[in-house]
């Protein structure tokens, strides 16, 4: 459980983020959405303590971030950059295997059976030996999510080790990933197949999923909850049908947008174009 209260965050006298309230409880798929410069990434960043608040606390199960210890939170919750470099000549195999130093008491066979399951469901076979820094940026996104699903993934009763990662117990607390932009320089293949493994770690009660987006299209299709900012505030929190009405995403972009539905029920949004305008005000 993450509980945000009266959060805001300022540089120099700047308010990048008014004061605002946020709570998840419950594994859900949450996209916070909103035109550049509304505070997305750094709301991103308060939550999963890559920023600290100006004013304001923030809690994970009870107690205030402040209170966690580096090594244990590593353990609940994830953060993957918009841009990922990293200052030394690291293979990718050892940078998805710096994901598992967290878990001594894992037994080896275990970091060895996840990373390989990660391998090869996020197709990253023929990457484990190149150095991460010659990397495509798709492919350095690729490498990133692995390594925070990896930072995440603990054994359990599921696990053929004794322990597993096709869902949570009911003693264990709600794992976070947070993705900050994360299709950034992906092709349309892997866009979709991230957040289908995204939406699948939700699905499986492994955890909640924070995601800050631009598609709109995209949100739509995988969103439980969205959080639609504009100006460093957040406008409105709810479901997608509660959210995603044109009216209020045309007025939050500053564009004409319509939602349309196929014949096969598909929605998705597009912008009205100045003849379809004169078509609709005539």
């Amino acid at each position: 459980m993450i509980e945000a209260k009266n959060i805001a965050f300022a540089v120099k006298g700047k308010q990048i983020l008014k004061p605002l309230n946020f709570i998840s409880d419950k594994e859900e798929f949450i996209v916070i959405l909103g035109p550049n410069g509304a505070g997305k990434s750094t709301l991103v960043k308060l939550l999963s303590n890559g920023l600290k608040p100006t004013a304001g606390t923030i809690s994970y199960y009870g107690k205030e971030l402040k209170d966690w210890t580096p090594d244990n939170l590593a353990k609940y919750r994830a953060y993957m950059h918009q841009e990922s470099m990293i200052a030394s000549n690291f293979t990718v195999r050892e940078v998805l295997e710096m994901a598992r130093y967290r878990y001594p008491e894992s037994k080896t066979r275990f970091n060895k059976f996840i990373l390989g399951k990660i391998v090869e469901e996020l197709n990253l076979q023929n990457l484990l030996d190149m150095e991460f820094n010659f990397l495509s940026g798709g492919e350095k996104q690729r490498v990133q999510f692995g390594r925070v699903l990896l930072q995440l993934e603990s054994e359990d009763k599921a696990s053929p080790f004794g322990g597993g990662v096709s869902g949570r117990t009911e003693i264990q607390p709600i794992k976070y990933l947070f993705l900050d932009e994360p299709l950034n320089n992906l092709d349309v293949r892997y866009q979709i197949e991230l957040l289908k493994y995204a939406r699948k770690f939700v699905d499986d009660k492994r955890g909640s999923v924070v995601v800050v987006m631009h598609d709109i299209n995209l949100c739509y299709q995988y969103a439980d909850r969205v959080l639609l900012m504009k100006k460093g505030e957040v406008i409105t929190d709810g479901t997608i049908r509660e959210v995603m009405l044109p009216e209020l995403l045309s007025e939050t972009y500053q564009i004409e947008l319509e939602q349309i539905q196929s014949l096969d029920g598909e929605v998705f949004y597009r912008h009205v174009s100045y003849s379809s305008s004169l078509l609709i005000t005539e």
